[in-house]
């Protein structure tokens, strides 16, 4: 699974200038919508587009793996250094 990381990227951001950033204020900056990027930093996108991931990176000064992070189906299933599901036993 691919992780937005917009969230932190915009909270790094807000504390490095002293000013709040809003989905509103950086669709606007950035050319964007506020839609598009509420979908992405929510988790409730299927796909992001190019011309989206550069415009991003180049308004955090950063690359495509400071905005999205891969969480693999291993990662996911382990809780607490356990897994979720049981073994299958097998005969």
């Amino acid at each position: 699974m691919v992780k937005s990381k917009l969230k932190i990227l915009i909270a790094q951001r807000e504390i490095a200038t002293g000013e709040k950033i809003t989905y509103e204020s950086l669709a606007q900056e950035i050319g964007l919508s506020k839609n598009t990027l509420n979908r992405l930093a929510e988790g409730k996108t299927d796909r992001v587009d190019f011309l989206t991931l550069e415009k991003l990176c180049h308004f955090f000064h950063c690359d495509i793996a400071d905005l999205l992070a891969y969480e693999s189906a291993d990662a996911r299933a382990m809780v607490g250094g356990k897994r979720k599901h049981k073994a299958v036993r097998r005969t």
